[in-house]
């Protein structure tokens, strides 16, 4: 009995001692455990910081390298004044669509008058057949001799005027990208600018919430604007450094 008693004893002893280091061995790699998780969320949160400053720093270069070529004359440098924000990046397209224009008039011009000439050349080849009477034989050659190479030079620069066609065409194409990088890099800028200041305002709403309601907005504020609409997005693009 007295065997039992001590036996006893010695296995709750030993029991008692291998639980308490158990549990400080289990807390240990809890805290562990749980200061690495917090490590690494705060750097993966500094790192994701990061990144969307790094970003929409890009994307307000963009907008303002385009914002400056799309409003300089090209005579002399010039410091782009405040954007307003229904021109964005669409004064981009604006002025290729404007050199489109002015190419293809003045294609137009230059076609018609070449059409005129080329009728001009035509009737003086007629007159210069009837006066082939031999009486100025070598005069009435030169004559010909050098409409005609009027005339072929007039079909070389109509040849060379359907430049027009090719480089209208590849113009379209860039202000319709141009169209399209407009939308991508406003939502995209928009929607960035208002999860951060979203965050930061409501920080216990979910970061999906946040994201989808951003993006809403952001395709909202691009759309048709009417004047008080349109004041909403010149506030927030100063709000957000534009």
């Amino acid at each position: 009995m007295h065997k039992e008693q001590i036996s006893q004893e010695l296995l709750t002893r030993i029991t008692n001692k291998a639980e308490s280091t158990i549990r400080e061995v289990i807390s240990a790699a809890l805290t562990e455990e749980i200061n690495r998780a917090l490590t690494q969320a705060l750097t993966e949160g500094e790192f994701y910081r990061a990144i969307s400053t790094d970003l929409q720093e890009g994307l307000k270069s963009i907008y303002r390298e385009i914002n400056t070529a799309a409003t300089s004359t090209g005579s002399e440098p010039q410091v782009a004044a405040p954007p307003v924000a229904d021109e964005m990046f669409s004064e981009a397209s604006t002025q290729l669509g404007a050199i489109l224009q002015t190419t293809e008039k003045a294609t137009e011009s230059i076609m018609e008058l070449v059409e005129k000439h080329l009728d001009s050349s035509e009737r003086a080849m007629t007159l210069l057949d009837s006066l082939d009477n031999g009486a100025a034989r070598p005069e009435i050659a030169e004559l010909r001799a050098g409409n005609q190479a009027l005339s072929e030079d007039l079909m070389e620069i109509m040849t060379a005027l359907s430049f027009q066609d090719l480089t209208g065409q590849r113009i379209k194409r860039i202000v319709a990208a141009l169209q399209q990088i407009e939308k991508v890099v406003f939502e995209l800028y928009m929607a960035t600018g208002l999860s951060m200041k979203a965050l930061e305002l409501n920080p216990e709403q979910s970061v999906e919430e946040i994201r989808q309601t951003s993006k809403a907005r952001a395709t909202s504020l691009k759309g048709p604007q009417d004047a008080s609409s349109q004041t909403d997005v010149d506030d927030l693009l100063s709000q957000l450094g534009l």
